[in-house]
Formats: structure tokens, sequence, C-alpha cells
């Protein structure tokens, strides 16, 4: 059967849809003809808007009287090919009654019953299930990283920016605090930054990243008397479109695991991503200017097990080891994936 029109229905996070770029590549190189479509939430089609990979974004909305008529759309459309890449109820049950040709995901029993071509999913959502996914339904995988396939033409105006900075993404969402690191630890790496680099810290997150990012001002400030260190504070100001405008001009990048570690290494920048309950082999960055820095323990990982109150992992990574991992990207010597 000739493949000419293909659904893939997104996970809802930002790295995991930077994760997906591959296998939409994949996608686009095997069937060149088809027109391909991606349903996502809201806040991250900006990501895709001028991706070559896709022809048309869909909205996957929020409220009921919404998604009846996403359902609607999906059936419309009367794909060849729907590849859901979530393993929710719902977005199973979507592709169950979507009328596509070829339904293909992965298992999450009985919801998968209308599957026709399914994949266990292991560790993390990832990049590694996106390709075995692929190599089940016979498609060819012409590039296994992210690197250089998120493409954002424009963006809006953004604040100035200095000369040379390095962008800082310290928080961690609610449900993901077992990730975090110390604010303080964060204000010495910007410090020594600062001192041996002359780089300037740029600041970024939603806005439930502002208390901890003021914060780390507040421990610059105390750890440099008399020392001007000008910390630029873009917490809440910038949509995802912006946020990746502004990672492509970093010289370098620090940050806990995060979707926008995902970006900042699509981007190809100088990186140090801090892992603690999460496993770099599944979700670490893809590009080779990279380092990843953890504190081992037998534990790890125990991906966010809410069980862990102590979080050593995290604790006791201290600031000396990331400054050296800072040190290696920046002066050639990065280690890669």
């Amino acid at each position: 059967m000739e493949i000419q029109k293909i659904c893939i229905i997104h996970l809802n996070q930002i790295g995991d849809l930077v994760f997906s770029l591959p296998l939409l590549k994949a996608l686009r190189d095997s069937c060149p003809k088809a027109e391909i479509h991606s349903v996502v939430k809201p806040y991250l089609r900006g990501l895709l808007e001028d991706s070559p990979y896709v022809d048309r974004i869909v909205v996957r909305p929020d409220s009921t009287r919404e998604r009846l008529g996403l359902l609607g759309t999906l059936r419309d459309n009367r794909y060849d090919l729907l590849i859901t890449l979530a393993r929710s109820e719902e977005a199973l049950l979507l592709t169950a009654l979507s009328r596509a040709r070829i339904k293909a995901g992965f298992v999450h029993f009985p919801w998968d019953f209308s599957l026709d071509v399914r994949e266990t999913a292991i560790g993390h959502n990832c990049w590694i299930n996106n390709a075995r996914l692929l190599e089940r339904l016979g498609v060819k995988v012409v590039k296994n990283d992210y690197v250089g396939l998120l493409e954002v033409k424009h963006a809006a105006a953004l604040p100035e920016l200095p000369g040379k900075f390095v962008v800082i993404s310290a928080g961690a969402s609610r449900r993901r605090l077992a990730k975090a690191w110390d604010e303080e630890k964060f204000a010495e790496v910007i410090l020594s930054l600062h001192r041996e680099y002359a780089l300037t810290p740029v600041l970024v997150g939603a806005g439930d990243t502002a208390e901890s990012n003021a914060l780390i001002r507040r421990c610059v400030e105390a750890g440099a008397p008399g020392e001007t260190v000008r910390v630029v504070d873009m917490t809440g100001m910038l949509g995802l479109r912006e946020l990746y405008a502004v990672l492509r001009e970093a010289d370098l990048f620090v940050g806990i695991d995060s979707g926008v570690m995902h970006l900042a290494s699509a981007a190809d920048i100088p990186l140090v991503a801090l892992f603690g309950p999460t496993d770099p082999k599944y979700v670490g960055p893809q590009n080779q200017r990279s380092r990843v820095v953890r504190h081992a323990m037998k534990c790890m990982p125990c991906y966010l097990n809410p069980s862990c109150s102590d979080v050593d992992c995290m604790r006791d990574l201290g600031a000396d080891v990331v400054m050296d991992a800072c040190r290696s990207v920046l002066d050639g010597d990065g280690t890669g994936r």
C-alpha cells in the first residue's frame, strides 16, 4: 500500500518532541510524497511551524468538547498510517477510533488493542524507543540523533543579549523536583564562568522557576562582594521559539536534565547536563559538544522515585565537578555522548 497521508500523535513534553525529530525525518525520507501531520499540545506548535518534515500541525486541545473535534479531524483525514508516540489511554483511544489504515504505537495493555504494529517501550520515552518502532514498521532510520533537525526561522523580538553568555536552566517542575540542584552551587559555577571566561549568566525558565532563579541571583550577589557580575534574568519572558533563538546564540548551556537541555543540544552548543534520578543512556544530550555530570549511586537511575526524599544523587553533586565539565567543553575536549 502506498503511504500518502501520515499522522503522528506526539507526547506532551519539550524533550519528547525533540526526540521525535529523527522519526519525522525518517518518515519524510521514506515517504517523500506523503503528507505528514503532527498532533501536538498548543505550546509546542511553535517548534514545528518551520519544520520541513511536517505539512500540517493539528493542535491537541485540553477541553472535552475540543477533543471530540480532534477525533473528528483524525477520522476525516483517513490516514494511511497513524503513529501514536503517546501511550496514554486518551491517545490510544483516539488512535483506535481514527479510521487509519495502519495504526502503530507502544504496548499499553489493554488500551493498545487496536494497534496493528506495536513495540515495547524501554526506559524513558526517548529516541531509542522511536527508532525501534520505526524498525518494526520497516522504515529506514537515516539520522540517529536530533542535532540540527530543529528549525525555527523567525522569533519575536528578543531582549538585548550580552556579548558572551551562558544559559543557566536550573528550575525543575513541581513534579520533577528530584532533578533540581542547589541554587548556591549554580551560583558558584556562574561566578567561576564569569571570572575564567567572562561569560554573563542568562537565567531561563517558566514562571514557576522564578523563585529558584531569584535565589540564584541573590547567591551570585552574595558570593561576589565588590565585583560587578551582571545577571540577565529572562524567567517567564520567552516562548519556545524565542528560547531556542537565545540558545543558538549562547556560548555555553548549563542545566538540569530537561526539555530546555534538549533544545540546547539540538542547537549544538557547548553543553553541560546535570543528571541524577534519570538515565542519560536514554535521555542524555545528543550533540558531541556535551558532557553529562553525575554523582554515581547504586540506586541510579530511580526514574524520579517518589519515595526518595533525600535525592543525594543531586545533593552530593559538587560545583567543582560541574565546573570541570564546563572547562572541558569550552576548551574543546568534550567527550560527547
